[in-house]
């Protein structure tokens, strides 16, 4: 039978996105009645009470009671209730793997980590996700059933829509077919995406997209990536590489080079790699400091960062120059995208409050002044070390409310 038309588009598709539209609408309120569903979505009385029907049939939705009444019969409270179905998020880190399994209100149930085996190949790596994805799985006593699916943060270049990763700097990978790799060892549908547009989606769903709209996640660890939301959409560009953040040049004629080759890149002179590697090449030109005490393994970001926190010279010369760089890079994005907030997360911003009060300092060197614009929010990620990890569950959690059918709940 053929199905009935509406402008061009199918019953089952306006169907759909009404379905879309009602869960938006619970879950991003604490509590809802049908009456109020109605008022807000100017969906009919009946299609709002089939799709509630619907949705708590599938244990998206629950009643919790009864809510004031005007005078007749109280109204029905509901809610939105991620309990009863689960996801699994996946840090692909180049010094360590995390994997959390969480419920849909993004709640951890459990997580474990491993050491990357980096100079293993992307076979050895995506095994090695694939062994801590059943560890996980067993030390929950869940079912596998219950699992909707696994999101993965990936550092690179990634075009979701081919299931390639076009370039990882980090991995050193070119033009892997990773969802065919995906698909050999593990047997749940997996979603894999850039960590910053990842950890971006995160916050959009469980934290500052609840408040902004407009906002970038700029993450700032080894690497340095930026994830851009606008009117609570994720950008990904034409081929899904925006907001390659850390590979615009800020310095032309700087001897230090990036991993992706490009000289006086933000990362070759802010990222975790780049600031290991200026205090490593200073140290060699005879420049005094306590970091000297250290080799070049135990020389990273973070000692540097120590460093600079009780007083070394050369370790807080270092910091600062890295951290007006970020700045000059923070306003870039400020100018170009005029955003609400820019949101940071990543190993960089252990260092604390003065990491972020230095960032608004220097961006606001190179910004239009208050008198002119709005001064942008500078905050840290609402989840810290957890960031990339709220965003890989959220790449699951965006499909599920969406009511992509490769995730429809159980």
């Amino acid at each position: 039978m053929s199905k009935i038309r509406y402008k061009g588009k199918s019953a089952t598709y306006l169907n759909k996105l009404n379905k879309i539209t009602v869960l938006k609408l619970i879950r991003e309120s604490k509590e809802i009645s049908r009456a109020e569903i109605v008022k807000r979505t100017k969906l009919s009385a009946p299609t709002v009470t089939r799709i509630v029907e619907v949705l708590v049939n599938d244990k998206l939705v629950a009643m919790i009671g009864d809510g004031d009444s005007s005078g007749g019969r109280p109204p029905k409270l509901l809610k939105f209730d991620g309990t009863n179905n689960y996801v699994i998020g996946v840090d692909l880190g180049s010094t360590s793997i995390r994997a959390a399994l969480s419920d849909l209100n993004g709640d951890f149930i459990t997580e474990i980590e491993a050491p990357t085996q980096l100079d293993g190949g992307v076979e050895i790596i995506i095994q090695q996700v694939a062994a801590l994805i059943d560890k996980l799985i067993n030390r929950s006593k869940l079912s596998k059933k219950s699992i909707l699916g696994i999101g993965l943060a990936v550092a690179g270049l990634i075009n979701p829509q081919k299931g390639l990763v076009k370039y990882s700097p980090v991995f050193n990978w070119k033009n892997v077919q990773l969802n065919t790799i995906l698909k050999k060892y593990i047997d749940l549908p997996v979603i894999f995406d850039n960590v910053s547009r990842v950890t971006a989606l995160g916050e959009m769903y469980y934290g500052i997209g609840k408040k902004y709209k407009n906002f970038i996640s700029v993450n700032v660890g080894y690497g340095i990536g930026a994830g851009i939301v606008v009117d609570s959409r994720p950008m990904y560009g034409n081929f899904g590489y925006a907001g390659e953040f850390g590979h615009i040049v800020l310095e032309k004629n700087s001897n230090y080079v990036g991993k992706d080759g490009i000289k006086g890149s933000l990362e070759a002179l802010s990222s975790g790699y780049g600031i290991a590697e200026i205090a490593i090449n200073k140290l060699q030109k005879g420049h005094k400091s306590q970091l000297s005490n250290l080799d070049e393994k135990e020389l990273t970001a973070e000692a540097v960062f120590k460093a600079a926190a009780s007083g070394d010279a050369l370790a807080k010369e270092i910091i600062d120059s890295a951290l007006q760089y970020l700045g000059q890079g923070v306003a870039l994005l400020t100018n170009i995208f005029d955003p609400e907030a820019i949101v940071f997360s990543g190993g960089l911003t252990k260092s604390g409050p003065s990491f972020f009060k230095k960032i608004e300092k220097y961006a606001s060197d190179y910004q239009f002044k208050a008198d002119v614009r709005e001064a942008v929010r500078i905050l840290p990620s609402s989840f810290q070390e957890d960031a990339s990890l709220m965003g890989a569950f959220s790449l699951i959690t965006s499909k599920v409310l969406n009511f992509d059918s490769e995730f429809n709940v159980k």
